[in-house]
């Protein structure tokens, strides 16, 4: 069963002469917005709605974020406001080609590896990636003939 959760309401005329506890979020029931107490100022301090900041409100240029995200097929991905993007995943076998979950502006990406769980006869064996394009690269294994587990990550990569 989900919980709710209610917090202390009334209206901006009980507001003005409530402190609420450092910490402490109250709904304003007549502007229909939050105020935030810090435990001595009374009314505490309300929260602008979206309605009022002023436009137009752009955020600095080098503020980065989060756009989109996503798993397929044991890949995880991040994409970001700038068109940077970080991505990684597992596989365990020999040569393989990855496939990407999103294309990418360019093949000028870097790939890191690392092994995962290595026993001892894995010293022989060496990795390098092969062919890269904006929507794959392969995985080359020389060495012995033991299926690999391996981490990848990709970095200095942007987005399509």
């Amino acid at each position: 069963m989900s919980r709710q959760i209610q917090i202390r309401r009334g209206t901006a005329t009980e507001h003005e002469n409530f402190t609420g506890a450092a910490g402490e979020v109250t709904m304003d029931t007549t502007n229909k917005t939050l105020r935030v107490h810090d435990g001595q100022t009374p009314g505490g301090i309300a929260l602008a709605k979206q309605s009022e900041i002023p436009a137009p409100y752009v955020m600095p240029e080098n503020y980065d974020f989060i756009v989109e995200s996503g798993t397929e097929n044991g890949i995880w991905y991040r994409k970001y406001r700038s068109g940077r993007v970080d991505m990684g995943g597992h596989y365990n076998g020999n040569a393989k080609t990855v496939t990407l979950p999103i294309e990418l502006a360019n093949a000028d990406y870097d790939v890191l590896f690392t092994k995962n769980s290595a026993p001892s006869y894995w010293a022989t064996t060496h990795l390098c990636v092969g062919t890269i394009t904006t929507t794959s690269f392969t995985v080359n294994k020389y060495g012995d003939n033991a299926s690999m587990r391996i981490g990848w990550l990709i970095i200095n990569a942007t987005a399509a």
